[in-house]
């Protein structure tokens, strides 16, 4: 009767913490695929980091001439509608970079709607930072771009096509997020503001008044547009460096955290094996002094 409520031995479970060898080879062999997925992953990230340092020192160079030009109002003052703008990577595996960016736009567009600023449009650069945000304020979505990450490098073309997405939206101030790269491991979220033609053009004819402007009547309308596209190839490079960088670090760390469980699951294979053959010991000289009494 008892004998249905009792497990046989030979099917019993492992106890909690004690493996089976088998198990531990397996486990083994899984970290061991994962370690060289990660290196070939950081060695892929440290190729690209340093196209993507040439490119940024490029960028930067590019974007410090037109930074003396003024595309601001000459009064503070606060912007009835408002754009919120966050780049970020399509795919994951580089940190808490992603995540940052997400969490900028977030705080920033709550803590605009706590003073009363309800006109808020949202255009995201990036399918994680679409993915974190998505749940909160997808009605507020006006354009969400992905897969920029194909572009080899980003050109000033492709990113003159991006700002005529961005200056199609209708509102006076947009607020740039994006990841300023500062070191192999470190990076900065920053935010740029940046006013619409219609609030900055009496401003910017007054700041440029002492030159003579050549050109049809939208020129101004064009240098504006063409310093707006300028930053953002800036900001492309700057976040496509800071990526590939936090990848970099993301992936040697996971390098090294696969070595060390590896010994610590090459030991624990060890300690098994060594019980296992201590207690075959110790059952042969048991049987053999069984038998020596018997005698």
């Amino acid at each position: 009767m008892f004998s249905r409520g009792v497990a046989p031995l030979s099917h019993a479970a492992p106890v909690r913490g004690m493996a089976t060898a088998q198990a531990l080879r397996e486990r083994i062999n899984s970290v061991k695929n994962i370690k060289k997925i990660t290196s070939a992953m950081k060695m892929v990230a440290v190729c690209k980091l340093r196209v993507a340092q040439d490119n940024l020192a490029r960028a930067r160079s590019f974007s410090r001439a037109i930074q003396d030009v003024e595309f601001k109002p000459s009064e503070d003052r606060a912007p009835v509608t408002k754009c919120y703008i966050g780049i970020s990577s399509d795919r994951g595996l580089c940190g808490a970079i992603n995540s940052s960016i997400t969490r900028g736009v977030r705080d920033r567009i709550l803590a605009d709607k706590d003073a009363g600023l309800t006109d808020i449009k949202i255009l995201l650069i990036g399918e994680k930072v679409k993915q974190g945000l998505t749940r909160l304020f997808a009605d507020k979505f006006t354009v969400t771009l992905s897969e920029t990450g194909k572009f080899k490098p980003c050109t000033f073309k492709q990113c003159g096509e991006l700002t005529d997405y961005w200056t199609a939206v209708d509102v006076e101030q947009s607020s740039v997020l994006y990841q300023k790269f500062v070191s192999m491991i470190s990076y900065e979220t920053t935010e740029a503001k940046y006013w619409a033609y219609d609030c900055v053009k009496d401003d910017l004819a007054i700041e440029l008044a002492e030159y003579e402007v050549e050109g049809d009547a939208d020129t101004m309308q064009n240098l504006h547009e063409f310093g707006t596209c300028v930053k953002l190839y800036h900001y492309f490079a700057e976040n496509e460096a800071s990526t590939l960088a936090s990848r970099m670090t993301a992936m040697d760390n996971s390098s090294k955290n696969a070595s060390e469980m590896i010994d610590t699951l090459n030991l624990v294979l060890n300690r098994n094996r060594q019980a296992k053959i201590t207690t075959e010991l110790s059952e042969i000289i048991s049987g053999a002094a069984a038998v020596d009494t018997a005698e």
